[in-house]
């Protein structure tokens, strides 16, 4: 394979985050990853998992993961942890208010009145509720 064809970290990032899902035997065949005997062991929160990835594109992986800007998806098939897919971790670009309507300006947010009222979805945000972490696909 040549060199010019092998992902830098951004490029995988890019190519992740343009699906919602991307299964591993796809990430192999956009690049061209031939390495039957790839595997990398990626590790994460002390848990591990198997990527049928050749080391050089395992490790960029392990990098997005430990940013937590992807999650995997794991084999329900096999006992041993086996990745076979990744998605996108992606955060909203804006921060919502109290009332939830995902007005910027709070005085805006004062003005519209309580949530539900037709200037948003309705819906507050949930105490407690965050986006999933990558780590918790992880098993134990």
């Amino acid at each position: 394979m040549s060199a010019s064809k092998r992902p830098s970290t951004s490029s995988l990032r890019r190519f992740i985050c343009s699906r919602p899902y991307v299964p591993v035997a796809e990430i192999r065949r956009r690049f061209g990853l031939d390495d039957a005997e790839g595997m990398f062991c990626l590790e994460h929160g002390g848990r591990s998992a198997f990527v049928g990835l050749p080391e050089r594109e395992g490790l960029k992986l392990q990098d997005l993961l430990s940013r937590e800007e992807i999650g995997v998806e794991l084999s329900v098939e096999v006992i041993p942890p086996v990745v076979v897919g990744v998605y996108p971790i992606r955060i909203a670009r804006y921060v919502m208010d109290v009332n939830g309507n995902g007005q910027h300006h709070p005085a805006l947010s004062r003005a519209a009145g309580p949530a539900g009222n037709g200037t948003g979805n309705g819906h507050g945000p949930v105490a407690g509720m965050s986006p999933a972490r990558a780590d918790s696909v992880l098993p134990r």
